[in-house]
């Protein structure tokens, strides 16, 4: 039987997620907490830029609406891109919070977007990460909604230590074939 692909996105903010999934014309598979926030909270001007506005008292109702939206699309039997971080750390992972509810007709995938902006032969060093905060840094001024920076760093030091669990693929954004035979796996199911 063909599983149905349940894609997770990782990385940290202004890493490229919402990118590939625009890129490849996912948006209509895709579910995100910042979608969510941007409809609550609305947003705010930090320095002229747009700012998803984020709103601590709110944050149980966003995750209350995206779990809602996961479960429905899971019932349904739908391929699904689930468009966050899918990072955290002190012992909670998000991926497994996830898989908790996966049925077992789907197949899940996690398209790692920091990877890529990463030493290969040294991804953690000093010299790396500072490399790949450059990147996010200058990604997120230019982005359609900025974050702040000391967050987009928190999620960088997530990445270091996080793990993902040993039942889902995983495959770099920057490995073309192997994403793209994924993607037409959700364009393409029924």
């Amino acid at each position: 039987m063909k599983k149905i692909p349940l894609i997770l996105m990782l990385g940290p903010q202004a890493s490229g997620k919402s990118s590939f999934i625009k890129m490849n014309n996912l948006q209509n598979y895709t579910i995100s907490g910042d979608e969510i926030r941007i409809r609550l909270n609305g947003i705010n001007s930090n320095n002229g830029h747009p700012q998803i506005n984020f709103v601590p008292q709110t944050e149980s109702i966003v995750w209350h609406i995206f779990y809602e939206e996961l479960d429905t699309r899971l019932q349904n039997k739908l391929p699904t891109v689930v468009d966050n971080t899918n990072l955290a750390a002190h012992g909670f992972n998000p991926i497994n919070d996830i898989l908790k509810r996966v049925p077992i007709d789907y197949q899940v995938y996690v398209i790692d977007c920091f990877k890529p902006l990463l030493n290969s032969k040294d991804p953690f060093s000093e010299k790396s990460l500072n490399h790949a905060l450059k990147i996010l840094a200058q990604r997120n001024h230019d982005r359609e909604y900025s974050v702040n920076m000391d967050i987009i760093k928190r999620f960088v030091d997530y990445h270091k230590d996080f793990k993902i669990p040993d039942k889902v693929k995983v495959i770099s954004s920057a490995d073309l074939q192997q994403a793209q035979d994924i993607i037409d796996m959700v364009l393409n199911y029924r």
